[in-house]
Parts: structure tokens; C-alpha cells; sequence
């Protein structure tokens, strides 16, 4: 019995560890273009140049994220979204082994509602 819990015990704190290691998001499946506030946004556009190059930037130090969807600015895709708020930013995405769901807390620049954006 004592071998038992001492597994659990164990198991516990190494899935503790883990998740709560600082992740980096990864930029290189951003998809090629984005709904954001009602149009499809391309690597062309200055919105999606802008996000993509601020993930670049800033793809360390993330947390995993365990709570419900922020509202912000919203950039969809099926298998990638981008939630920016102000103060920081939510990015959600599909990988092999399930649904990543990231955040980071830090002061930016970017638009963060639709009416910002031109």
C-alpha cells in the first residue's frame, strides 16, 4: 500500500512539473491565412505579418492554459487561433498529440478589438 501512494505520490509531482515548465508556442504551424473581424488575412496583410512576427518575437515563456476561452481580438483558423487581450495573448492549436492551449501574460502593442483594426 505504501508503494502504492509513493507511485502516485511521484507521478503526481512529475506531471506537476511538467505542465507547469514554461512552454514555447510554435509559430512554424501557423496556418497561411486567418479570419480576423469577418476577412480571410494572408501572409500578405499587415495584420498577419504583425502577429506573426510578435509570436516570433516572444515564442518563449509561455504557460499552459487550463482556463476558459478569452475574449479579445480573435484570429481563426480550424486548426490555429490567436486571442489577443490587453493584457496578453491566448494561442490555441492542433498538433499530433492533441490541442495545445498557451498563454502569456505580457504588455503589447497589438490591436486587441475589431474596431482597432483597419
Amino acid at each position: 500500500m505504501k508503494v502504492l501512494l509513493t507511485l502516485i505520490l511521484l507521478s503526481s509531482i512529475g506531471v506537476y512539473v511538467y505542465y507547469s515548465q514554461s512552454q514555447d508556442v510554435n509559430v512554424g504551424l501557423m496556418p497561411p491565412e486567418f479570419t480576423l473581424c469577418g476577412k480571410v488575412i494572408t501572409f500578405e496583410d499587415a495584420e498577419y505579418v504583425e502577429i506573426r512576427s510578435w509570436l516570433s518575437e516572444n515564442k518563449s515563456g509561455w504557460d499552459i492554459d487550463w482556463n476558459t476561452p478569452i475574449a479579445g481580438l480573435l484570429y481563426s483558423y480550424p486548426s490555429y487561433s490567436i486571442v489577443v487581450f490587453p493584457t496578453g495573448v491566448h494561442v490555441g492549436y492542433k498538433t499530433d498529440n492533441g490541442f495545445t492551449r498557451l498563454i502569456k501574460s505580457k504588455k503589447h502593442n497589438l490591436k486587441t478589438s475589431c474596431e482597432s483594426v483597419s
